[in-house]
């Protein structure tokens, strides 16, 4: 028997009202999660491999760097609460490298913390968007692909300030809209 039930089902969210999309553009986007949390990383897998993304799954800030290293993936989701180094310091080391190295990793903090600050401290140390936990797969599929235009089109430009360097990115909007809803749960 399974540890995990995964029950997927389609069903309209009142949750999330987003402008309709081709989820083919999701297709062959690069994601590495990174969790602490097992359960977290094969629920986040789940949600985008059904829409064709790759999705790597890593527990640890060291092998998040790692696995960045070894293939530069499209969309990084992390949690911040982890043992060891946390999300703060991942973002902040890869921000650091990018500012000596160039280029950008659109990032999405997955985050339990829900005090006041957390949104304000998650974008000071370079995450784009943080969505708490638990989550709506909508609302964190429609954030992810929010994310995605930075995969670059000369459609649009953007300019971010990094480490107050200017960096222009060019990039295409990607709007979002999905019914898909996943209930899972846990069975000890």
């Amino acid at each position: 028997m399974s540890n995990n039930l995964c029950d997927s089902h389609t069903e309209e969210s009142t949750l999330l009202k987003t402008p309709q999309v081709d989820f083919s553009s999701l297709g062959n986007l690069r994601i590495l999660m990174v969790d602490d949390n097992i359960d977290c990383l094969c629920l986040v897998k789940f949600i985008f491999e059904d829409y064709q993304a790759q999705v790597k799954t890593v527990t640890s800030v060291d092998e998040a760097i790692e696995a960045i290293e070894e293939s530069k993936p499209d969309v990084l989701i992390s949690d911040i609460c982890m043992q060891g180094k946390d999300g703060y310091s991942l973002i902040r080391s890869i921000r650091l490298k990018e500012a000596f190295e160039g280029g950008f990793l659109p990032a999405l903090a997955l985050t339990g913390y829900a005090y006041p600050q957390a949104r304000t401290k998650a974008f000071e140390a370079g995450f784009q968007e943080l969505i708490l936990k638990p989550f709506d797969a909508d609302q964190l599929v429609a954030e992810v692909a929010k994310l995605t235009p930075f995969r670059y089109s000369s459609t649009n430009k953007q300019t971010f300030l990094l480490n107050s360097v200017s960096v222009i990115e060019t990039y295409k909007q990607v709007p979002i809209n999905t019914n898909k809803v996943v209930n899972c749960q846990h069975i000890n």
